[in-house]
């Protein structure tokens, strides 16, 4: 190796080791196709699946299993009283539950004193969303955190 590509090599070396890492710091993208899953970042750089990580909660039907212990509702008065309706959906009909009964014992911790219940999320991403990225150190891998708010029209 000559001395010029020895020096070459040396430049290189100090430069690499002495340039700042890319920064982490979080980021807000543009979801611009669901399916497959596309965010924009920037003006040019568009993530495909491949390159994002992103929480469960945040896709389409997302489901979580819940357990009601307790419920309270409360009407505007006496002429208007809060109704609770549950359904359920029959082979081809839809048939209204017209009574739920759940046992009162002296534990409130009781199993008996708890309905489980699944939630199914339908408000997953949608084209436009902007959502917070944040990217690992090779800035490979990209985290979606969460959707950023938007405050609702008025």
């Amino acid at each position: 190796m000559s001395s010029e590509d020895r020096l070459a090599k040396l430049i290189v070396d100090l430069y690499k080791e002495n340039r700042n890492p890319p920064s982490t710091a979080p980021r807000v993208g543009t979801v611009v196709s669901v399916t497959p899953l596309k965010i924009q970042y920037g003006d040019s750089v568009i993530l495909e699946r491949r390159h994002l990580v992103i929480g469960e909660s945040l896709m389409p039907g997302y489901k979580r299993t819940v357990e009601l212990t307790e419920l309270q509702m409360s009407g505007l008065d006496e002429k208007f009283p809060v109704t609770i309706a549950f359904y359920r959906n029959g082979s081809s009909i839809q048939e209204r539950i017209t009574k739920l009964a759940v046992p009162i014992t002296d534990n409130p911790d009781s199993p008996e004193n708890k309905i489980k219940a699944t939630i199914t999320y339908t408000d997953g991403l949608k084209v436009g969303n902007q959502v917070i990225l944040q990217p690992d150190e090779s800035l490979k891998l990209w985290f979606v955190k969460d959707r950023v708010w938007e405050e609702p029209d008025e």
